[in-house]
């Protein structure tokens, strides 16, 4: 094949690999939405009044894998036994592949002073690197046992650019 030709037909190729970029297979792989079930493991940080950080460990399956967990939140309303209370705030998980982010909100119920159950809505706003395109949201339960400064809780969202 003559140069020109050659050098030609190379061109043709990059521009259509250009122009098929964005509406590729992955991206419309990235668009459907997908489940996951994840944990965390915070605590608290200072005292809190009414707000607060926690940072923790976050465990998801593939593709995040285990992360660190951090999270800004404000308490609207105390609880006490009889009387919930509401707490809202923002997250950020960190990954090997890159970090999740987004906002939360969470009605807290309390049966005693130490015994405190959380249970509301995530919402997922972006991310970066491999997680950029993320958006989405589910629900977030989260229990205590000493007021406050351990949690554990169960992320259950449904995700697109995943």
């Amino acid at each position: 094949m003559p140069r020109r030709n050659l050098l030609s037909s190379a061109a043709v190729v990059v521009a259509a690999a250009v122009a098929v970029a964005p509406g590729t297979a992955a991206a419309g792989r990235d668009a459907k939405p997908k489940r996951f079930h994840c944990t965390i493991e915070a605590i608290a940080q200072g005292v809190p009044n009414p707000s607060g950080i926690h940072l923790g460990f976050t465990g998801c399956p593939k593709p995040f894998g285990k992360g660190l967990h951090f999270n800004a939140y404000t308490v609207t309303s105390k609880p006490s036994p009889g009387v919930p209370g509401a707490v809202s705030g923002t997250f950020k998980n960190y990954y090997n592949r890159g970090t999740t982010r987004g906002t939360f909100a969470m009605t807290i119920v309390a049966s005693s002073q130490a015994n405190l159950t959380y249970s509301g809505t995530v919402t997922y706003t972006g991310g970066t690197a491999a997680f950029r395109r993320v958006k989405g949201g589910g629900t977030i339960q989260c229990t205590t046992t000493d007021g406050g400064t351990h949690k554990s809780c169960t992320v259950n969202s449904t995700l697109t650019g995943v």
